[in-house]
């Protein structure tokens, strides 16, 4: 993210530590910065974002499956597995429902090349979760091919100054702490377009310069679109990258 994030700023960005607070020390055109990136996300209830929960369960059911195919020395595959989004996956065993997965999968007995598509509900599968909501394999020539990923989708959210300032104020009250690394700091707030959770677009009454920050400069920076935009009274928003996605 910040190689990206430096490809689109158009600046010269050379890491020369990675820390915790904040997550870089970097050399920026030839001058010391601390770079300090946090993620902005849809929530639904003041608690958090649901949406974030889903994704982080899901990811680790399917990467266990992943695991424990591969270790069964079945043929190589690349499977996208997806988890209806409406539905709480808090009480799914992760442990069964991986393994469930693998095994399915591996009962294919798939040939290179040879894709299957799964919907529970026209099989008589009964083994699988009503969370599933569909399973699509495709045997492959070798293991370097052989993802496993979440299938997802989901409804983009306006970019909100609300919550932007909220994740600036939470950072913010660090900054004291990443000054005795380095005078000039620099926040990033991202957002990864292709989770449900952190879809956002900037609509087109959104007012950057409204937002304050106490950091020497305040970013939000939209992956994959690359939207880049400085908040703050001297901001400046840069269009989507026209050029191929990395």
């Amino acid at each position: 993210m910040l190689e990206r994030f430096a490809e689109r700023l158009s600046s010269s960005i050379k890491v020369l530590e990675e820390r915790e607070s904040p997550d870089f020390l970097a050399d920026v055109d030839g001058k010391k910065i601390g770079i300090e990136f946090t993620d902005i996300f849809i929530r639904h209830e003041p608690k958090g974002s649901p949406l974030k929960a889903h994704e982080s369960t899901s990811t680790k059911i399917v990467s266990l499956a992943q695991s424990i195919y591969q270790e069964s020395g079945a043929p190589p595959a690349h499977v996208s597995i997806c988890f209806s989004p409406s539905a709480s996956l808090k009480d799914l065993n992760r442990e069964q429902t991986a393994r469930l997965l693998a095994t399915f999968v591996h009962n294919l007995g798939l040939t290179c090349w040879q894709h299957v598509d799964i919907h529970p509900e026209d099989f008589e599968y009964s083994q699988f979760p009503e969370q599933i909501s569909f399973l699509h394999a495709l045997g492959v020539p070798n293991y370097g091919m052989a993802h496993w990923a979440v299938a997802r989708a989901g409804w983009v959210a306006p970019l909100d100054i609300e919550a932007l300032q909220a994740r600036i104020a939470e950072k913010s009250a660090k900054l004291d702490e990443y000054r005795k690394v380095t005078a000039e700091n620099w926040l990033v707030v991202t957002s990864d377009g292709t989770k449900p959770s952190q879809m956002f677009n900037a609509p087109p009454d959104f007012d950057p310069s409204v937002i304050i920050s106490p950091f020497s400069r305040t970013f939000y920076y939209g992956y994959p679109d690359r939207v880049l935009i400085e908040l703050g009274s001297s901001c400046c928003s840069l269009p989507p990258h026209p050029g191929p996605l990395v």
